[in-house]
């Protein structure tokens, strides 16, 4: 190994001790704003311990913009140690900032970027403010260094006293771990082959056995057969004429031997099963005490996933004046680390949503005779082979009326049940949000969500009370890397269905088939399932119905729908060991992934989501509409106007809108884009909000009353990012309100897109 496949090993390393400390350190300083002041030294201690471990390990590997960083922060904490500095809003505010900075810096390093982004540089005068005059007392600190890389490197690299699982535990990529458990699967193989082995060669023996006990019940008379077949004498010595040609003496040799030979033969065959049969059993345990040291390596605790939700609760509550309580509930479950890592993106966007459309503000708790603080809380439970996970909270529940008006103003059919209601707000780009903002209205959330957790053989369903709130309950797998299954047959293929989505197993007659609704049922507890061909689902053959005989059938569920689906056949159950199927094959319908059975054969594994989607005519696609919306203009281009007083920022808008394949006029503030509409007309409009004669928020209020523009999308792409300006964005009926601090050229798009 050269030095720099060394130094970038070693820095693969650091980063994933970086990520570890970070999270620590979120925890802890969480811990540190809800704390008493008793308990702020310890806390405090704790702290600092982690930073200066931190700091030695970014010396170790030369990460020096983050050392001096780290010495930056163990001043801040010294200060606040030694009473220099006050333990206080402030304070927690500044830490976080910094765990930030650090993050971003450790993202930048992944990157094979340099470490110092605008994170960093903000970070740093807060630090320096908050721990001045504490540095004297910091002891075997590194000097200060200016943030660029430098080619010294101290010569005693010391790592303060971190936690002790560094030093206990070595790292392995979960991929190592997925490639030795992908392994075991071919133990799998060898397993049954052994075992058929095995089989045969009792079968062997067994034939021995019985061919030895015929030969003992024949060997008697044969015997007395040769003595009859010698030829005879007269009393004279003379030969008597034989009775019957005699036996050649060499087949007679060879009957005498052939009972010895049978008695060695069944003996050996005895020792053969004997050792066949110890050595399958010593393979069987190894292979299953191998599988299952990989896959308890594979789980790590479900509360890993809490403190990175509970900093992004506090932080949106703070945003948004809002009082949250948040609460993680997981009785020490542990989940596996492909489930846990696949969650991260969904629970987010389901605390924040929680947040943001779910809770209430403390005036309207208090309205609503609540207590000041909502609660969040996240639970999971184990149920066998999978986990039950629901975010729920105590706001103001789903506005019902607001979905069905957002269904009818996308010319969707309004469906009359509120559970099916419901399941509309997992369509992409779908939003009841008043107001597109950094948070939320731009309708890919919930998307996210149902998308992700079905990619993982699981399931999410949503229910809610007006002014109690809402529950989302998600179903996923224990872990990705196995799953129990049913194996079955349809059309001439094998398949494997995931246990946690089957219902119930059954073989019926097609004269006891109902009828509902113009389609096939059957009743099951008292509700009609509709029933389907999976070979029909698939598109692999003809319908699996017989006209006579019963039909094998299983019941399977995504979430609260089930479909009765007829297969060929039903088989065994099996723990499989689950392969990916690639990036290129990752998002084909109706299938999961592969996997091996023990025949050494290849089998895919049903994704029942898509399954059920199909066979009740729900494609998860966006809702077909009745009429297209606006025609395009000729050249295939929408039109826009966009309003911006600043040259420089109306230039880059422009050539941004112009680059993604818009039609752009551009006015210099609202007035002219007001007398531009009514001359060119436009799709949508962009607009800052402070400009000169007439703002973004006249603007938005003259194209509402219009009756000619009434319908006509706004964005408000502005500075103002105070809650007042946004509720006014509200009150003047733009559609999006996008800030300019946070100004991201990708989101822009994706909100224009969305609104056309």
């Amino acid at each position: 190994m050269d030095r720099e496949q060394l130094q970038q090993r070693l820095m693969g390393t650091f980063l994933a001790e970086l990520e570890e400390h970070l999270r620590a350190l979120d925890r802890d300083v969480l811990a540190l704003e809800k704390s008493s002041d008793e308990s702020h030294p310890e806390l405090v201690d704790t702290l600092f311990r982690t930073v200066h471990s931190l700091k030695g390990a970014s010396r170790s590997v030369g990460a020096d913009a983050i050392e001096a960083f780290c010495h930056r922060l163990e001043s801040a904490l010294a200060a606040a140690r030694d009473g220099q500095r006050a333990i206080d809003g402030d304070l927690i505010q500044q830490l976080f900032a910094a765990i930030d900075a650090m993050k971003d810096a450790g993202q930048r390093l992944r990157a094979r970027q340099p470490p110092v982004g605008k994170p960093v540089q903000a970070a740093v005068p807060d630090l320096d403010a908050a721990g001045r005059g504490a540095d004297e007392t910091l002891q075997a600190s590194a000097p200060r260094r200016p943030f660029e890389a430098s080619s010294e490197r101290p010569a005693d690299a010391a790592v303060g006293p971190g936690p002790a699982t560094f030093a206990d535990f070595v790292r392995v990529s979960t991929d190592k771990l997925d490639a030795l458990l992908g392994r075991s699967s071919e133990l799998l193989v060898a397993r049954h082959r052994a075992a058929d082995g095995l089989e045969e060669a009792v079968l062997l023996r067994d034939a021995v056995r019985l061919q030895r006990t015929a030969w003992r019940l024949a060997e008697r008379p044969l015997k007395a057969l040769w003595r009859s077949r010698r030829t005879p004498r007269n009393g004279d010595g003379r030969n008597a004429a034989p009775h019957s040609p005699p036996l050649p003496r060499r087949a007679i040799e060879i009957l005498e031997r052939f009972g010895e030979d049978l008695k060695r033969l069944e003996h050996r065959a005895e020792r053969m099963v004997w050792r066949l049969t110890t050595d399958h059993r010593g393979l069987q345990q190894a292979a299953s005490a191998l599988e299952e040291e990989l896959l308890s390596a594979r789980l790590v605790p479900f509360s890993e996933v809490g403190v990175g939700l509970e900093r992004a609760v506090r932080d949106l509550a703070r945003a948004t004046s809002k009082e949250v309580d948040f609460r993680v509930e997981d009785g020490g479950v542990e989940i596996g680390r492909g489930v846990l890592d696949r969650l991260k993106d969904p629970l987010l966007h389901l605390v924040r949503n929680a947040v943001d459309h779910g809770l209430e503000t403390p005036d309207e708790r208090h309205a609503a005779r609540k207590p000041p603080r909502g609660t969040i809380t996240v639970t999971a439970t184990l149920r066998g082979s999978t986990v039950d996970i629901v975010v729920s909270d105590d706001g103001r529940g789903v506005d019902l009326a607001a979905v069905r008006e957002r269904a009818r103003r996308g010319r969707m059919l309004v469906p009359d049940d509120d559970d099916d209601l419901l399941r509309l707000l997992f369509l992409p780009g779908f939003s009841t949000a008043p107001l597109v903002t950094e948070v939320s209205g731009r309708g890919i959330g919930l998307d996210i969500v149902k998308h992700q957790v079905e990619s993982i053989h699981g399931h999410v369903e949503v229910s809610s009370t007006p002014g109690q709130g809402t529950r989302v309950s998600l179903t996923v797998p224990l872990m990705l890397a196995t799953v129990r299954a049913l194996l079955l047959a349809a059309g001439g293929q094998s398949f494997a269905l995931p246990l946690a989505n089957l219902v119930r197993l059954l073989r019926m007659d097609p004269e006891d088939f109902g009828s509902a609704a113009g389609r096939a049922v059957l009743l099951t507890d008292g509700r009609p399932v509709p029933i389907a061909s999976l070979s029909g689902v698939l598109g692999i053959g003809e319908d699996a119905r017989q006209t006579r005989g019963k039909l094998p059938i299983a019941i399977v569920a995504s979430g609260s729908r089930q479909v009765a689906f007829i297969v060929d056949e039903l088989g065994a159950e099996h723990e499989l060991v689950v392969k990916s199927l690639g990036p290129r094959l990752s998002r084909v319908r109706h299938f999961a992934a592969a996997t091996l059975l023990p025949t050494g054969r290849l089998a895919l594994i049903l994704n029942a989501a898509d399954l059920v989607e199909t066979a009740l005519g729900r494609p998860s696609a966006a809702p077909a509409r009745a009429v297209p919306r606006d025609p395009k203009p000729r050249d295939g281009r929408r039109r826009l106007l966009l309003a911006e007083d600043s040259v420089t920022t109306r230039s880059l808008e422009k050539s941004i809108l112009e680059a993604a394949g818009y039609d752009v006029t551009a006015a210099v503030d609202g007035d002219e884009a007001w007398r531009l509409l009514q001359d060119k007309g436009a799709d949508l409009v962009v607009a800052d909000v402070e400009m000169p004669r007439m703002d973004g928020f006249a603007l938005c209020e003259a194209i509402r009353g219009s009756r000619r523009f009434h319908d006509l999308p706004v964005v408000l792409v502005t500075a103002r990012e105070a809650e007042g300006d946004k509720a006014r964005g509200i009150e003047v009926g733009a559609n999006a309100y996008l800030p300019k601090s946070t100004f991201d050229q990708r989101r822009l798009l994706e909100v224009i897109a969305q609104l056309l």
